[in-house]
């Protein structure tokens, strides 16, 4: 898969799949999934913890940092798109309309 040849719903597809054939999704609920998501973005924040700011692009020169940062990304991405699976909502959809709503609150 790749951003260029792979749509979200194969992605979310993929993922849903993954999941059944681990009995995941049985018993799922939202407030788990939410958590989930969040322990999954403090991981990914927690390899920027300690460094300074002007360093924090530098990650992407250590090949098993940079590893660790796609596997934590992968994650979030991971939660986020069983949340949407779980509550039915179209991602593409929803980010097109908070932009519309953001572009009406900060105008250029």
């Amino acid at each position: 898969m790749t951003d260029q040849t792979t749509t979200l719903a194969q992605i979310k597809q993929h993922i849903q799949d993954f999941s059944d054939a681990r009995g995941w999704r049985k018993g799922q609920n939202a407030k788990d999934l939410a958590m989930a998501l969040t322990v999954e973005a403090a991981e990914l924040a927690e390899i920027f913890m300690w460094l300074h700011s002007d360093r924090a692009d530098d990650v992407k020169e250590d090949p098993k940092e940079f590893e660790h940062l796609q596997e934590e990304i992968a994650d979030v991405f991971w939660y986020l798109c069983r949340l949407c699976e779980h509550f039915d909502i179209d991602l593409a959809g929803a980010v097109e309309d908070k932009t519309e709503k953001n572009a009406r609150k900060y105008p250029v």
